[in-house]
C-alpha cells in the first residue's frame, strides 16, 4: 500500500474550518503554512484568508473572493471558497485535518531531500559529502511532534537565569570560555555559548593567530574540547605554529632546523608534552560546507564532547545553494553557523576578512561595516573583534596590536592593546602604556620606547 503524499480532503477541511469558524484562525495558522498545501488552488485560498485577516476584513467566502478574485487556474475564487465551506460538515475535527496536511507536507520534504541527495550521488560526489548533506537535510525538517508552546513566561526565564548565576557563584557551573589574554577577557567578558564571535582583520593582521591561540588555551589549559576548521591552512602548519606558541621556539628556526640550538630542541619537546592529550581537534579539509561542518562537529561532540568551534575562515566556506550574489551565499552560511552554535550549545568563533576601506581613513582604524562579503555577518554576530595593527607605524612594526570590539551584546564596546610576538606565532598581554604622555609628545620621544621589552 502506497502512502499518499497529499490529501485534498484534509486541505479542504482546514480551509472550510477557518471560514466556518474564524476564531480558529490563530490555532490553525500556528500549525499550517501556505507552503504546506499541495494543491495550488488550496494554497491560493489559504493565502487569501491570511491576507483578509491581516487587513482586518472578516473571513468568509465573499470577503476572501473579493480580496483575490481569480485562482491560479483562472476560475473564480468566490465560487471555489463557497463550495469548500458548504461541503465541510463540521469544524470539530480541524486538528486532525491540520495534522494530516502538515504530515504530508513534511513527507514531501523528505522525498524532495532524498531526490536532491540522489542527484548528488549521480554527480559522483564523495560519500562523506553526501552523508553530510543528508544529515543537514534531515536536521532542516521540522519536528511534527513538537506541540509545546514556543514562548515562556518571564518569571520562568528569570528563575532559570537566577539559578545559573547562583550555580556559577557556587562553582557548580563552569566559567565562560576564556581567551587566555587578561585584557581581552576583561573586554569581552567571556566567550558565550550559543553565540557567534567574529574575529576579523586585514591579511597578515594576526586574526588566525589570535583565534587559534584562544582554542589552544581552552584545550591545553582548561582541558575543554575545541574543534578547529582550518580551511586555509594545512594541519602541519598549524602544528608548527603550536610548537612555536606553546614552546617559545622561533618560527624561523623551525623552518630551518639546522639553525636550532639545544634549548630550541628542548622547548619543542616541552611544547609537544604540553599538548599531550589536549582535546584540540583539527579538521583541515579545504572543502567545507555548513552541512559538512555540522556533521563533523556533531561527530566530535558525540565522541569527545565539544566546548567550542573555530572556523578559519568564513569566506572560504562553500555554499550548498547557489545565490544570486556571493553576499547572499555568505549570509546564508553565517545563518547556518549561528543555528549550529544554538543547536550544539557552544560558542562559534568565525574568522572574516576586512575590506581595505579602513586603510583610507585617518588613523586606519577598522569598523564593523568593513566586514567583507555580507552585512549578515555583522547582524548574526554576538561579538565582533577587529584585529588592528598599523604596519606603517613604529608601534605596529614592533607588534603592538589593538583589538577593537565595536559590537558586543553582553559587554560594553571598547578596545584593548596586546603585543604580537610574530616569531612565536602568539599574542601576549601588553604591559606598557598604551599612549605617550603630553611631555613625551613635546619631546618627540618615540612611542616604541614606552613598550619595548614590556610584554610578558
Amino acid at each position: 500500500m502506497t502512502r499518499e503524499l497529499f490529501s485534498i480532503e484534509a486541505e479542504h477541511g482546514v480551509l472550510g474550518a477557518i471560514m466556518m469558524d474564524p476564531t480558529l484562525f490563530d490555532d490553525i495558522t500556528s500549525k499550517v503554512k501556505t507552503s504546506d498545501f499541495h494543491d495550488l488552488e488550496n494554497a491560493a485560498l489559504y493565502q487569501a484568508i491570511i491576507e483578509c485577516q491581516a487587513s482586518g476584513d472578516p473571513i468568509d467566502p465573499v470577503t476572501v473572493g473579493l480580496s483575490r478574485p481569480i485562482l491560479p487556474s483562472g476560475d473564480s475564487m468566490l465560487a471555489f471558497a463557497a463550495e469548500i465551506a458548504k461541503n465541510v460538515p463540521s469544524t470539530a475535527n480541524w486538528k486532525a485535518y491540520a495534522r494530516h496536511v502538515r504530515e504530508r507536507a513534511v513527507l514531501r520534504q523528505v522525498v524532495q531531500a532524498a531526490d536532491v541527495i540522489r542527484e548528488q550521488v549521480s554527480e559522483d560526489r564523495s560519500v562523506a559529502e553526501i552523508i553530510a548533506m543528508a544529515q543537514q537535510a534531515t536536521a532542516d525538517l521540522r519536528d511534527l511532534d513538537d506541540d509545546h508552546p514556543k514562548y515562556h513566561r518571564l518569571d520562568h526565564v528569570m528563575g532559570q537565569a537566577a539559578e545559573g548565576v547562583n550555580d556559577k557563584h557556587l562553582g557548580l557551573r563552569p566559567d565562560w570560555p576564556s581567551t587566555g589574554l587578561e585584557k581581552l577577557d576583561e573586554l569581552i567578558q567571556g566567550i558565550r555559548p550559543k553565540k557567534v564571535t567574529i574575529i576579523a582583520g586585514l591579511p597578515g593582521s594576526g586574526k588566525t593567530t589570535l583565534a587559534l591561540q584562544i582554542a589552544q588555551h581552552n584545550a591545553c589549559v582548561a582541558k575543554l574540547p575545541w574543534l578547529v576548521f582550518s580551511i586555509e591552512m594545512p594541519g602541519e602548519e598549524l602544528g608548527v605554529r603550536a610548537i612555536a606558541s606553546l614552546g617559545g621556539v622561533d618560527l624561523r628556526r623551525l623552518d630551518n632546523p639546522e639553525k636550532m640550538q639545544d634549548d630550541d630542541w628542548a622547548r619543542m619537546v616541552g611544547a609537544v608534552a604540553k599538548a599531550q592529550g589536549a582535546p584540540l581537534f583539527i579538521c583541515d579539509d579545504p572543502h567545507q560546507t555548513p552541512a559538512s561542518i555540522r556533521s563533523t562537529a556533531r561527530q566530535c561532540q558525540r565522541e569527545h564532547g565539544l566546548a567550542g568551534i573555530m572556523v578559519d575562515y568564513l569566506g572560504l566556506v562553500q555554499s550548498e545553494r547557489r545565490g544570486r550574489t556571493r553576499s547572499e551565499e555568505v549570509g546564508a552560511i553565517s545563518k547556518a553557523l549561528l543555528r549550529l552554535a544554538k543547536e550544539l550549545d557552544v560558542p562559534v568563533i568565525e574568522l572574516s576578512q576586512l575590506n581595505r576601506d579602513s586603510t583610507k581613513r585617518v588613523g586606519k582604524r577598522p569598523q564593523a561595516s568593513d566586514l567583507r562579503d555580507s552585512g549578515e555577518i555583522e547582524a548574526d554576530a554576538s561579538c565582533i573583534i577587529l584585529v588592528h595593527r598599523d604596519m606603517d607605524s613604529e608601534e605596529g612594526q614592533n607588534g603592538v596590536t589593538e583589538l577593537i570590539m565595536p559590537k558586543c551584546r553582553h559587554a560594553k564596546v571598547g578596545s584593548c592593546i596586546v603585543q604580537q610576538q610574530g616569531e612565536y606565532g602568539r599574542f601576549v598581554d601588553f604591559c606598557g602604556n598604551s599612549y605617550p604622555s603630553d611631555e613625551e609628545v613635546e619631546m618627540n620621544r618615540p612611542f616604541v620606547s614606552k613598550y619595548r621589552g614590556n610584554a610578558k
